[in-house]
């Protein structure tokens, strides 16, 4: 490894996504020392350069999200008018405002435009990484190392068991490209999708058209005849979806196109096709609107996501690997750090899995525990965020935001407990919960 610039931290997490961000603002919060690398120019992660909004809840009751720093994060997001409702409806660009406000207050030491390139793994610990930038090749070196990069990038660098895809395909969820549309006189649209029988009673902007089985949506006929006429493929009304954006009266925010064919999620042909190919049919996507819908005559495409909607891709191997049957049971852990009743969310031309009903509970909901995020075959190595130790059905229910953040300050709290000389594999995961709703994270009562 090139030692041109070394450096250091009492905890070092690669990917200031939406998993990583939060923990390192609860890693700083523990009183250590934090670094964290981020490949791109902000965080957010697919949050803000994905423009995943709005942000699922747990559908519980009172949407507990099971992270202080997700609270924090919420509040200073309403605040300056970029979210509603705890969050559900929020702006990503202010997103990446807030998480790198959080990230400096608390002394974190960031690292952007930086890419992992190298892990070197010893004795069952993670002995150094390498990094590139424009200053070129650094050392970091660290006690306790996060990977929350969504891809196993770390683990996978250093050459560590991993998970792809569908247990029996090895194929993963469909991919994405969303983006916002500006310049739409919102008070037309909405009055057009009252009289087609979307309701629009509520302040939150939001509508949909899928070929899934099970549902009459009220815009398919119009997707009908522009697909008829030739202004729209058959693959634009498979999915389709949009929500409003909160500070942004005249912008829509759409989760598509949606790549159906593309299975390999970590391929960077893939990604680069859906990059390419993506623009291309949000433009044609605008080019409908401004003909079929009204308000969008005067639309414009105001930002296309910059990373690729990946819902899964590659996953670690942990200590204990959450099944499907644990989310359809709602299987309850004494080390449980999250909580949510989300449904299996398999996308596909089929949206709908069979797995999607579980039985009733009077405790309906599910828990992600501590040991999921623990990596089985390292002793100084965790995961946090959708690459965490989960099969693939149980994954597409865990893979939301409140769970993330949940999972990543979950991680920097036993992290920190590395640090002062506590077995990572021991960590008691109950404990881990208790300083996480002692510092503000609600739970459900267990």
């Amino acid at each position: 490894m090139a030692r041109d610039k070394v450096y250091s931290a009492d905890i070092v997490i690669i990917g200031a996504g939406t998993a990583g961000s939060a923990a390192a603002v609860a890693a700083a919060d523990q009183g250590m020392r934090v670094l964290l690398i981020e490949q791109s120019g902000a965080a957010g992660g697919s949050g803000a350069a994905g423009l995943v909004t709005p942000m699922m809840t747990t559908r519980m009751p009172g949407n507990p999200s099971c992270s202080y720093v997700g609270e924090e994060i919420n509040r200073r997001m309403t605040a300056l008018g970029a979210a509603r409702a705890e969050g559900f409806q929020f702006d990503p660009a202010m997103l990446s405002f807030v998480l790198e406000a959080m990230l400096m207050e608390r002394g974190v030491k960031l690292l952007l435009h930086t890419t992992l390139i190298d892990a070197r793994l010893e004795n069952r610990r993670v002995a150094a990484l390498e990094v590139f930038n424009k200053s070129g090749r650094a050392r970091v070196e660290g006690r306790v190392f996060l990977d929350a990069t969504g891809d196993a990038d770390l683990l996978r660098l250093a050459g560590l068991p991993l998970a792809h895809g569908d247990e029996d395909t090895g194929k993963n969820q469909p991919v994405s490209l969303r983006y916002v549309v500006s310049g739409v006189d919102e008070a037309a649209f909405r009055a057009f999708l009252n009289e087609r029988g979307e309701a629009q009673t509520g302040e939150a902007l939001y509508g949909a058209v899928t070929t899934a089985p099970g549902r009459v949506w009220p815009l398919s006929s119009v997707f009908e005849e522009a697909i008829a006429a030739g202004d729209l493929t058959p693959d634009d009304a498979v999915y389709w979806q949009f929500f409003g954006l909160p500070g942004r009266p005249d912008s829509i925010a759409f989760n598509c196109p949606e790549f159906f064919d593309l299975h390999d999620a970590d391929d960077a042909e893939n990604l680069t096709y859906v990059q390419l190919q993506g623009k291309q049919a949000i433009l044609r996507q605008l080019l409908f609107y401004r003909k079929y819908l009204p308000g969008f005559q005067r639309a414009y495409v105001s930002a296309v996501a910059s990373m690729v909607g990946v819902r899964e891709s590659r996953r670690a191997v942990t200590d204990y690997v959450v099944t499907a049957e644990d989310l359809l049971a709602r299987r309850k852990f004494d080390d449980a750090i999250a909580q949510s009743n989300y449904p299996v969310d398999v996308h596909g031309r089929k949206l709908n899995h069979p797995e999607n009903a579980a039985a009733p509970d009077s405790a309906p909901w599910f828990e992600v525990p501590l040991r999921a995020l623990i990596v089985r075959d390292a002793d100084n190595l965790l995961v946090a965020g959708r690459n965490l130790g989960a099969e693939f059905i149980a994954q597409s229910a865990i893979r939301i935001i409140p769970t993330c953040r949940a999972m990543g300050e979950a991680a920097a709290i036993a992290a920190a407990r590395a640090c002062r000389g506590e077995d990572l594999h021991r960590v008691d995961g109950s404990a881990v919960r208790g300083e996480m709703i002692r510092r503000g994270a609600r739970f459900a009562p267990r």
